[in-house]
Formats: C-alpha cells, structure tokens, sequence
C-alpha cells in the first residue's frame, strides 16, 4: 500500500491481488456485488470490513481473510490505530455495519439457475451439506476392511481415493531426496532388492481422520510424529483431524501432490501425502478440507503453491 487513508476500499481478486477502488464513502452501495469480496477500512472507527458476496467464492472469501490481516499489519506499522476486522455477509450484514454506511441490508438474488435465495452463510452449509450427503463410491477390498476397523460408529467418510502403484528402486531414490520425505524413510539395507511390485493403496478421509493403507507405510519411519493425534498400524496410518496442523499443495503438470503436517510444529513433519491427484479429485479434496473443517488459506509467493493452516 503506498498511501494509506481512513477510508479505503479494495476489491479481492481470485488471484490474491488487492486492487483499490477510488470511491467516496456514499458510493459504496453501487460497488456491492453479488460476485465480489470487498475489503473496507474505517480507520477512524477502528474496523476494516470483510465483505463477502452471496456468489462470491471460496477462494476470494478465503484470500479476503488474509489480505485483512495484512493491511490490519501494514496500517499499524504506518501509525495507525489497531483496526478490528469485522466479517460481513450480503443480506445477514450486522446493523452496525449498516449504520456507519448508511445501508439497508441487501437483498440476495438468485441466478437464474437456481430455485432459491440464499445468504452467503446459508449457501456454505449447504454446500457442507451436500458434500456430506454425497454418496462416497468406492469397491471392497481387504484394503477398506483393514481401514474399517479404525472408523467409529458415527465416522462418516468424506472422501476415498483408491489407486494402484509400483514400487520400484527408481521410486525410493527420489523420495530419499524429496526434502518434505527424506527424514521418514527408513535407511533400507539394499535397496537393489526392492521389488516392482504393483500393489493397491486406499485413502480415506472421515469427519474425523486421514487415513492411508498402502505399502508406503511400510518403509516410512514415524518416529519422529507424536502419537498424540498419530497412530501407526503396519500398512495403516491414522491422522486425528485435531492433529493436522497444516498442509501443503504441490502441482505438476495439472497433477497434484497433498503433504500433512501434524502436530507438533517442527521442521521436516510431513507425516504422509496423497500425491498424484487429479484436478477434480484436487478440487473435492479442498471442498471438503476447507468447508468440513477450520482452515484458513495462506498464499505464498511461489506459484503453484497453497498453504493452509488451521485455524486457531
């Protein structure tokens, strides 16, 4: 920010960028779309505002967040007052918000596709919803029978990706490099006699755990992961979602590679990934980590790269 007022208005974009909007404080009515996510500062009351367009995505909702915290730093750091960051929902805005510009609160209109009116708050729960009651397919095998010993009786499963893969020499040599993995796996004695075997690996995601099933775990040293919200048994390793601290998307040529990083917080935590995903199998992933659960979106500035942390 290279000028700082009282009163400032930025509209979020899906590509992080915050771009200044040169209104008065009674044009912003006409500024309050639908589509958008608007960052509004009243330094002079203390608050930069949240706002969130009922059709608005999650992404410049989450990307909002983030960008609030960051003019909240570079205000203070400019000599201004510690500004609140008031979260605001088109057509459930607080009557405060309201009052300091004058409003009246919006009414949601509907796309022509749609058959009702929804809030912003409203359409994530139903998108919560509809992720939950989504019906999970996915073929037995002795692979899930091993996994469903571990479920509790009122675990839903969220998410399931099965997959076939070869383990082969070449594969454990470039995980002995793989910064993230190089500490967890185990220093193999002769590693000219590793087998190409093509074997299944399963991956679960429940309202309550990530779990894997696959060989991998096998050859993975978890020493090093406190058994608090980790638990390691052979082939199957469990992840209590109270644990997961954070994790990391890496992409590649339209495939992408999910690391969890477990409680506690240190270097080289990575406990598994789920690697390989396509871009659908990414974007129901993410649905699911960012709407089920409590994360918050970091953007770094490396490209292809997203970091989501849980919330505190």
């Amino acid at each position: 920010m290279s000028e700082y007022q009282e009163f400032m208005v930025f509209e979020i974009e899906d590509s992080g960028d915050r771009n200044k909007i040169a209104i008065d404080k009674g044009e912003l009515s006409y500024y309050l779309h639908s589509e958008k996510v608007l960052l509004i500062v009243r330094e002079d009351i203390r608050r930069i505002y949240l706002w969130k367009g009922a059709q608005s995505s999650v992404r410049k909702r989450f990307l909002g967040s983030r960008i609030a915290t960051e003019v909240q730093g570079e205000l203070m750091k400019s000599g201004y007052h510690r500004c609140k960051i008031v979260s605001i929902d088109q057509g459930d805005e607080l009557q405060e918000f309201l009052n300091v510009f004058g409003l009246e609160s919006m009414e949601v209109k509907e796309k022509p596709e749609d058959k009702i009116i929804l809030t912003n708050s409203a359409r994530e729960r139903l998108e919560q919803q509809k992720i939950l009651e989504t019906k999970v397919e996915f073929s037995e095998s002795s692979k899930f029978d091993e996994i469903k010993q571990f479920l509790d009786a009122d675990e839903k499963i969220l998410w399931i990706k099965n997959a076939s893969q070869k383990i082969s020499l070449n594969w454990v040599k470039a995980f002995l490099k793989n910064k993230r993995y190089k500490n967890r796996v185990k220093k193999l004695a002769k590693l000219d006699k590793v087998e190409k075997e093509l074997f299944e690996r399963k991956e679960v995601i429940t309202n309550k755990k990530i779990i894997t099933n696959n060989r991998f775990n096998e050859i993975y040293d978890f020493s090093g992961v406190s058994d608090k919200y980790f638990k390691w048994h052979g082939q199957v390793s469990i992840l209590d979602m109270k644990g997961l601290r954070s994790f990391e998307i890496q992409e590649n040529n339209e495939m992408y590679d999910v690391y969890f990083n477990a409680e506690p917080e240190k270097s080289g935590d990575c406990v598994f990934l789920f690697d390989g995903l396509s871009r659908e199998e990414y974007n129901r992933l993410i649905d699911i980590l960012t709407i089920e659960f409590p994360f918050k979106a970091e953007i770094p500035t490396e490209v292809g790269k997203l970091t989501f942390v849980r919330r505190v």
